[in-house]
């Protein structure tokens, strides 16, 4: 599984080769981990799920390890990453910092948009025919 400042990265980027709307994705997909106030409450409820979870799994005979090709698989890939631990904080400081970002460029993107959609409307009539996908002389032929 991917951190999430590492997919919040990657996220940022390809909304840079022309995909905008992920920037949009990005930031809703993250917002309560950079925006939201309780992360830690969140964090300890999990951590107590988390154990629960383990406390019934053994009770009912199963256990958390790995017992699929999938989870085998895994496994070996991440024996194979690096083993430094990053801190915690790190990844909060560069998911965070890749968000903004991503709240920052669809900001711009999408006043940069409605701002030309506004202009050309409104302009309209000054834009030659070449600008319009029919001109209105075609509209007479066609029907539309």
């Amino acid at each position: 599984m991917n951190r999430p400042d590492i997919n919040a990265k990657q996220m940022f980027f390809v909304g840079l080769l022309g995909l905008p709307w992920l920037w949009v994705v990005n930031v809703m997909y993250h917002w309560k981990a950079v925006y939201g106030g309780g992360t830690q409450n969140d964090e300890s409820n999990n951590n107590t799920n988390n154990n629960s979870t383990s406390e019934n799994n053994q009770r009912q005979g199963t256990s958390d390890e790995n017992t699929g090709i999938l989870d085998l698989m895994n496994s070996n890939d991440n024996e194979n990453e690096n083993n430094d631990t990053v801190p915690p904080e790190l990844i909060q400081l560069e998911l965070s910092k890749w968000v903004k970002r991503s709240t920052l460029g669809s900001f711009l993107y999408f006043t940069i948009l409605v701002s030309w959609i506004i202009t050309f409307q409104v302009n309209r009539d000054s834009f030659s025919s070449k600008w319009f996908v029919m001109s209105p002389d075609e509209e007479l032929v066609t029907g539309w």
